[in-house]
């Protein structure tokens, strides 16, 4: 939690222990600075300004800094030296009891006859174990707070779960509403008017506002105050959920590189996903300008900071352990832990980086909103290419988001602790990228998705998720994880901003699906490869795929392949991958929706329930357009089973093939002809070898054009005076023409 409870973040934290990575070089105390030899070396011992290009900074002892600490030029290096920075590190004030964990203390409900405390297990999960009912009308009123500093931003918030989305009717008017004011000392009504670049506005107090879709905060962006005690009036605009009440510290950096401010900050600016930076350093809010005596990076540079530790002092609201704006400017990180908290808290928000042996801790139980791709551990949000190697990621809601093109994600750890829709332990938006030799294990959430994007080759990595518990939005109905996902949302074939031409192989992936019944309304579902793209073909090819369900039942799924995304366009291929499932392996036209020209090509299917099971699930029957299309199943082999669909009766059609490839050994010049017929003697098919004695064909087994036509157990074939009875079952290349 935020505030001192019986939950705290500090607690949330305590759960990283999956997969630890141990990395002897990152133990710093005991290291010493190393300089090129034409370098100027200049010692430094607190925070502030630097920007000598050329020059190693080494700090020499441990900083502590009330605000942002460290603002630097480009093509500079700063050495820790095997110290910590600690930012944000003033005496801030917040609530006891803003998240309601002890109760009702230290609230005043004078003017809240509806007010109830609730249990998140029993209502809607958000943080803690407890939060506030209200009802339209209600006022609460917090004690309060101690703002140390002046003329610096803070943010008042609160925490609002919004409603399920069927709850509202198919109408986001119908969200969660509340207006939150902040009161001084006197009881009086703080109105705080703020410079964004254009002509002030209001950002205290926020009127009538709701969270989007999922759920959130609604903030107000306090600056220019003095210090003092303040407090906060929250009016429930409508009956509403909420939790997670106080004033925090805002816009604060470890270490910052400005190649222009992004004075935003305004609730409206956060819902429209645009880009905050460096608000309390800006002198020229319209252009961007900093203070006097920041340095402001333009082109082309580097900045290394490497050998030490980087944290934040305190709870905050949108801080970074490092923010860059220099579009060109490529930040190198190297043996650097970033330990940041906070709603909206970031370890590297920067265009792009080359980061190696690093270590990133975030306790950021939730998001101002899930929406966009921003706000993850890590950040790296501009096109260039990114390197991220040999590191370990460990919390967040999302691990890392990369944007640059052929950028490189390898032999990392992360530990996800998404409890927000889509945000991904790796959000893979850089085209023509490789992701090889990660361990993947979410202590709650997702592995990888790419998202409109193509060419990414995601290849040697071990996953492990579990059916995730209710979330804030997904209380009510299916909520999913994946280890892999590929979205593009039922794009156009060939649309620029579709999915295809992505690789997915020899990666090991282990899904455990789980039921929660003490949600009966809740249907958790896991999957190891989430597939929603129509706008080209992506390969999904030898993987190993493990399924173990725990308790298979209609309020739960689980399966390797959950394949959905639309029956216009191309429904994926999967390729010589190995399933291990005590569950159906493949649903194909799935609640997500139907699918068009997918096709399972020679895998493995192996089934571990002990059980009489069908391998693949078809359709289903509550949606009229989630049905399967022009399916294609073709060499595949199974065990402990045979092939089979669980198909709803709406109109789906695929084929069964099997391949057939024929050796001849014989004469080189007179190769014979080659005939296929059916049991009933009828020819097939008439070939003949090719120049490399070779021929190869596919035999239609079965089809839904003839549902009632028994399956095809085999075929005889016929090679000059030579003949052969084969099945799905024979072992291939079948060779003729071999002298006995």
């Amino acid at each position: 939690m935020i505030l001192v409870g019986k939950v705290s973040w500090k607690g949330l934290a305590a759960g990283f222990s999956v997969l630890s990575m141990v990395f002897p070089q990152l133990e710093l105390a005991a290291q010493s600075a190393l300089f090129p030899g034409n370098c100027k070396v200049i010692e430094i011992d607190r925070p502030g300004f630097y920007d000598e290009a050329g020059s190693t900074y080494v700090l020499t002892r441990d900083i502590y800094a009330e605000k942002s600490a460290f603002f630097l030029g480009k093509d500079i290096t700063l050495d820790l030296n095997g110290h910590t920075i600690t930012f944000a590190d003033g005496k801030y004030d917040s609530l006891e009891n803003g998240g309601f964990e002890d109760g009702l203390e230290g609230w005043d409900l004078t003017e809240a006859p509806g007010a109830e405390l609730l249990e998140t297990r029993k209502t809607r999960p958000f943080i803690g174990e407890k939060l506030l009912g209200l009802k339209k009308g209600d006022q609460i009123v917090s004690s309060y707070m101690e703002l140390p500093y002046a003329n610096r931003s803070y943010y008042a918030i609160c925490g609002i779960t919004g409603h399920v989305f069927r709850d509202m009717q198919g109408d986001l008017n119908n969200e969660m509403k509340i207006s939150l004011l902040v009161e001084d000392e006197r009881g009086e009504v703080v109105e705080v008017w703020t410079d964004y670049g254009s002509e002030p506005i209001m950002s205290s107090p926020v009127f009538n506002r709701s969270p989007r879709l999922g759920g959130g905060f609604v903030v107000a962006h306090l600056q220019g105050l003095p210090a003092g005690k303040y407090r906060i009036r929250i009016k429930a605009e409508t009956a509403c959920l909420v939790d997670e009440i106080g004033i925090f510290p805002a816009f604060d950096v470890g270490i910052g590189i400005v190649g222009k401010t992004h004075p935003k900050g305004h609730y409206d600016h956060l819902y429209e996903n645009k880009h905050a930076a460096f608000y309390d350093y800006t002198a020229n809010f319209r252009h961007g300008i900093p203070l006097p005596g920041i340095p402001q990076a333009s082109g082309r540079g580097t900045v290394t900071i490497k050998n030490g530790t980087i944290k934040s002092g305190s709870r905050a609201v949108m801080s970074w352990g490092i923010q860059s704006t220099a579009d060109e400017v490529q930040v190198i990180l190297d043996q650097v832990t970033i330990i940041n908290q906070g709603i909206n808290a970031t370890a590297v928000d920067v265009p792009q980086a080359r980061i190696s042996r690093c270590r990133f801790e975030v306790s950021n139980p939730q998001l101002i909103h899930r929406h966009g791709s921003q706000h993850y551990a890590v950040d790296l949000r501009g096109t260039a290419a990114s390197t991220v190697a040999y590191s370990e990621f460990r919390g967040g809601q999302g691990c890392l988001v990369f944007k640059g093109a052929k950028s490189s994600v390898h032999h990392n750890t992360f530990v996800n602790q998404q409890r927000v829709t889509n945000h991904y332990s790796i959000m893979a938006m850089g085209d023509s990228s490789l992701i090889f030799e990660n361990d993947i294990a979410p202590e709650t959430g997702s592995g990888i998705e790419i998202f409109r994007h193509k060419g990414i080759e995601i290849f040697n990595n071990r996953i492990r998720i579990t059916a995730s518990p209710p979330t804030t939005e997904y209380g009510k109905e299916e909520f999913s994880t994946a280890a892999i996902r590929i979205a593009d949302y039922g794009d156009k074939p060939g649309s620029p901003t579709g999915a295809y031409g992505n690789k997915v192989y020899n990666n090991t992936i282990e899904v455990i699906g789980r039921a929660f019944p003490e949600y009966p309304e809740y249907t958790p579902m896991a999957w190891a490869v989430f597939y929603s793209a129509s706008a080209g073909d992506n390969l999904i090819m030898g993987n190993r795929i493990t399924v173990d369900h725990k308790t298979p039942s209609s309020q739960s799924e689980a399966a390797a392949f959950y394949i959905g995304g639309g029956l216009t366009g191309y429904g994926g291929e999967f390729r010589g991958n190995q399933v291990f499932s005590n569950v159906p392996a493949a649903w194909i036209g799935s609640r997500y929706g139907g699918t068009i020209n997918t096709r399972l090509a020679f895998n493995h299917f192996v089934n571990t329930s002990g059980s009489t099971m069908q391998p693949f699930r078809m359709g289903w029957k509550s949606c009229q357009t989630c049905y399967a299309k022009n399916v294609t199943f073709i060499g595949n082999s199974f065990e402990q089973m045979e092939f089979g669909i669980d198909q709803t009766d709406q109109p789906h059609t695929y084929q069964r093939l099997m391949p057939l490839t024929l050796l001849w050994k014989g004469d080189p010049v007179n190769k014979p002809s080659i005939r296929v017929k059916h049991v009933n003697g009828d020819i097939l098919v008439k070939g003949q070898f090719n120049e490399e004695a070779f021929w190869q064909t596919e035999l239609l087994l079965e089809s839904s054009d003839h549902p009632d036509k028994p399956r095809t157990k085999g075929f005889w074939i016929s090679a000059g005076r030579e003949r052969r009875w084969v099945s799905a079952a024979t072992d291939q290349p079948i060779t003729f023409g071999m002298k006995d």
